[in-house]
């Protein structure tokens, strides 16, 4: 069973992103979503660093979901799935999803939405056609929100 968010990250648990029992501490995996969302947007053409500078805006984060199904430990080989669950003129919410690499064990499941600010003011505005374009292609169903459908 493999997940069908858009794109998938491979992460080997390390040292520093364990607890003294050697599990995962629960944060690190939002570095996890992070570095997904980055990938994301370098698998569909575009450093966001670059972009979101060059439109003259910001996509703060607004909230966060996460479910923790099974713990990950030091040495585990994981998945980190991403896809976009919901994109509108003002809103975008990634979905996440991370499984362990050959058992597909379900790890966590997330979510978190974004809004854009204009980066002087920092006041409200609307996604620019340039950001919603391109993460169109990477919009998954979802059947329950800020979840990957899954098979």
């Amino acid at each position: 069973m493999t997940s069908r968010l858009f794109h998938h990250d491979d992460v080997r648990v390390m040292w520093p992103d364990t607890d003294p029992a050697g599990i995962v501490w629960f944060g690190v995996f939002f570095r996890y979503f992070e570095n997904a969302e980055e990938r994301l947007f370098l698998r569909l053409g575009s450093d966001r660093t670059k972009l979101l500078g060059g439109l003259n805006v910001f996509m703060p984060r607004t909230s966060v979901q996460s479910r923790f199904r099974s713990p990950a430990k030091l040495g585990d080989d994981l998945s980190v799935g991403v896809g976009v669950s919901q994109l509108t003129d003002r809103r975008i919410e990634y979905a996440f999803d991370i499984h362990e690499r050959g058992t597909d064990r379900l790890i966590c499941e997330a979510s978190y939405r974004v809004a854009c600010v204009d980066r002087t003011t920092f006041a409200p505005r609307a996604f620019p056609a340039e950001v919603m374009t391109l993460l169109r292609p990477a919009v998954v169903a979802t059947s329950d929100p800020g979840r990957g459908q899954r098979p």
